[in-house]
């Protein structure tokens, strides 16, 4: 029951809170009734969610330029090209860099032949080319199974640390941007967008580097992210981390094997630095996501007015493998 609730109250539309804390309490109450106790932060829900008291910043700042940049595999490259589409579409009033799509070498060719846009400058790019079988071992050896999760992630770190562009948005090649936002301010300062995921142990291993609090007050798993690279990499300098070869040690030396999700070294370690150490270059804005099960992707795409309903309530939908 609490998933409808979550995905209601998670609109950017004005939603009464009040109806939204009723509710959770009624849930909280017939799980007790059926002998379960609902596991749900209602307060970390409720701080990203209302956050932006209904209004967004005026966008500006329309001369910076944008990379995007996607990791995926082929189970995603169904996704992948309207992925692209709507993100060019919100980043329409920027100047596009170019699009960088990141693939594991066996992903190439079907990649390359998914429909691109012709319009911009697409780079299909082996993986193998920023993180090295070598480096991948390490990974490998340590984290085994999950190692690809890893992988990705470092990806992701590593293409925002070489763009040549101003800013780069990390998106997640199942996630469709539904509408434009306001990436950066008039004055330069770029959008941040609380989440409600809270992972305890991502918190520790930034701890460890002093970029956040262990119980922060806001996450932000927002499966697309405004990265700078200068931004980023002056983070990574200053714990000593610039360098791949070093953050791939200190990954496998402080993180715990045992746990499903140990750590998260893009979305979490850009925004709660920003939060500790950079106050002045962001703004909070609603996050808005939807998720929906994969399975619903194919109705949503051949069905224009679903899309355009869906974006009256919405900023962004995440079409999970997993859900």
């Amino acid at each position: 029951m609490i998933g409808p609730i979550v995905s209601i109250f998670s609109s950017r539309c004005y939603r009464p809170r009040f109806v939204f804390r009723f509710l959770v309490q009624l849930t909280r109450v017939l799980y007790f009734v059926r002998g379960r106790e609902l596991i749900f932060d209602a307060e970390r829900f409720e701080r990203a969610a209302w956050i932006s008291n209904f209004r967004e910043q005026n966008p500006g700042s329309f001369e910076k330029s944008i990379e995007l940049v996607l990791v995926s595999t082929a189970k995603d490259f169904d996704i992948l090209p309207h992925s692209i589409d709507f993100a060019i579409k919100a980043l329409d009033e920027y100047q596009v860099h170019g699009i960088q799509i990141i693939v594991p070498e066996w992903d190439i060719e079907l990649c390359r032949n998914l429909p691109l846009p012709k319009h911009l400058r697409v780079s299909v790019v082996n993986e193998n080319d920023l993180v090295n079988t070598a480096q991948f071992g390490k990974l490998t050896k340590f984290f085994e199974h999950r190692n690809t999760w890893v992988l990705q992630q470092l990806l992701k770190v590593t293409a925002v640390q070489n763009s040549q562009a101003d800013a780069v948005l990390i998106l997640d090649s199942d996630t469709i941007l539904l509408r434009s936002r306001p990436w950066f301010s008039t004055t330069g300062s770029q959008i941040l967008m609380p989440s409600y995921e809270f992972n305890p142990y991502y918190y520790e291993f930034l701890n460890s580097l002093g970029i956040s609090e262990t119980n922060p007050e806001n996450t932000f798993i927002s499966h697309h992210m405004i990265m700078q690279p200068l931004i980023l990499n002056r983070i990574l300098n200053n714990v000593g981390l610039a360098e791949l070869d070093p953050l791939i040690d200190y990954i496998c030396e402080r993180s715990d094997r045992n746990v499903h999700s140990p750590i998260c070294i893009e979305y979490e370690l850009y925004g709660q630095s920003l939060i500790k150490n950079d106050p002045d270059t962001f703004f909070f804005e609603r996050w808005a996501n939807l998720s929906v099960p994969r399975r619903y992707s194919k109705l949503f795409f051949k069905f224009p007015g679903i899309k355009k309903f869906l974006g009256l309530f919405y900023n962004s939908i995440s079409f999970h493998s997993w859900s």
